[in-house]
């Protein structure tokens, strides 16, 4: 793989930023029922950092055209720092939400990585270079929970102040050692940082883009229910505390690293991307399924090794086809786009799971959620027959 000093600080950089969130993201729950949140206004909590998100990932994706991936990079980690700082000194549950709010704001780290990973590497090689994406959210996963657990027994404010701490530590790597990929005067000349109405329209009915957009979206939609509910689902169910589904979450992380660093790159070599895809969702409608059956701790390792399965082959294929499709002037833009879909998936997914928790039971919201990742599986099907 070509860049691959480039590719090895992105990765370090990308998983700097993802450990902090691995540290917060299972605390969250916990922190939000101090100031007697129901499970809709955690759900809620969770949506409003996406929602913010939603609305900054294509801007900032435009911006990273045009001004550099590395600029907008540092404003991105810069805001999740102030986030993760308000996160430790908030002493309400609005305090709380502004936090997630500034952190969604500038939260384009992921999209303007993958804008200078899909830079850096070539059609051959692209779907491992987004797969490192995934092994650093993975490894994320593997340290972040176990730490914000093992904080959490200090205080709750304790691992946000750590967050802080690593999310500061990205900012200085990133002026130092990355290098810039986008040639700053050529960029200049596109004025574009703005999506027009009728550009989306047209992005959305270009195929094979639109479906990629919309496959992406239900997957989120479907991933971030079981994210938002899994820790207050294993409190009632289990009685576990942080530390214990800080654990599971670990465990999930290094599913992740071994199938992005080990299986991604054999598959994509044997197989056609659609088939990797079609895969995927049929591995995470099994793991969501499989979840509310556990009765049994020990048995939530078997569902929990298919989602990271599916979602770990899923969100790399689904990002290297994106970019393989599109000029690269324009892959922060539609990689922008991208995320933007994974965002609004996230908004629905956790006010969504939310209500069906609180209203109709713990253990509907992952049947609900497996549902939709069997509509995304029928229609990413249709519409590949279709065509």
């Amino acid at each position: 793989m070509k860049n691959n000093k480039s590719l090895i600080t992105i990765f370090l950089i990308v998983f700097i930023d993802l450990l902090g969130f691995g540290i917060i993201l299972p605390l969250l729950p916990y922190i939000a029922e101090r100031y007697q949140a129901t499970p809709l206004t955690i759900g809620i909590l969770s949506a409003a950092y996406s929602l913010f998100q939603l609305i900054s990932s294509p801007i900032l994706g435009r911006l990273s055209d045009r001004f550099g991936r590395k600029k907008l990079l540092i404003i991105s980690q810069i805001g999740s720092a102030l986030g993760y700082l308000l996160l430790g000194l908030a002493g309400s549950l609005p305090l709380l939400f502004l936090s997630r709010i500034i952190d969604g704001i500038t939260g384009g780290n992921i999209s303007i990585a993958q804008a200078y990973i899909a830079d850096v590497t070539t059609k051959e090689n692209r779907a491992q270079g987004m797969g490192l994406i995934g092994a650093a959210f993975g490894l994320g996963f593997i340290f972040g929970p176990a730490i914000g657990g093992a904080l959490s027994k200090i205080s709750y404010s304790a691992p946000a102040y750590f967050a802080t701490a690593i999310s500061l530590l990205t900012v200085i790597a990133t002026v130092f050692l990355l290098k810039e990929t986008v040639n700053e005067k050529k960029a200049m000349t596109s004025k574009r940082t703005k999506i027009s109405f009728s550009e989306l329209k047209k992005i959305l009915s270009t195929y094979p883009i639109g479906l990629l957009i919309f496959t992406f979206f239900f997957l989120n939609t479907a991933f971030s229910i079981m994210q938002g509910n899994f820790a207050l689902w294993t409190q009632k169910t289990f009685n576990f505390d942080p530390g214990q589904n800080g654990w599971f979450f670990t465990y999930i992380g290094i599913l992740a690293v071994t199938i992005q660093m080990q299986v991604l790159p054999r598959v994509v070599k044997k197989y056609h991307e659609t088939k990797i895809l079609t895969a995927s969702l049929i591995f995470m409608f099994l793991g969501l399924i499989l979840i509310p059956l556990s009765r049994h701790p020990d048995f939530l390792y078997v569902a929990l090794f298919f989602l990271p399965l599916g979602n770990g082959l899923a969100n790399p294929t689904v990002q290297a086809m994106a970019s393989e499709n599109v000029p690269k002037e324009e892959y922060g833009g539609t990689l922008g786009i991208l995320q933007s879909a994974g965002s609004f998936g996230r908004i629905l997914g956790p006010i969504i799971g939310g209500e069906i928790f609180q209203t109709f039971g713990k253990d509907q919201a992952f049947y609900f959620s497996g549902s939709i990742i069997l509509i995304a599986l029928i229609y990413l099907r249709l519409k590949l027959k279709k065509s």
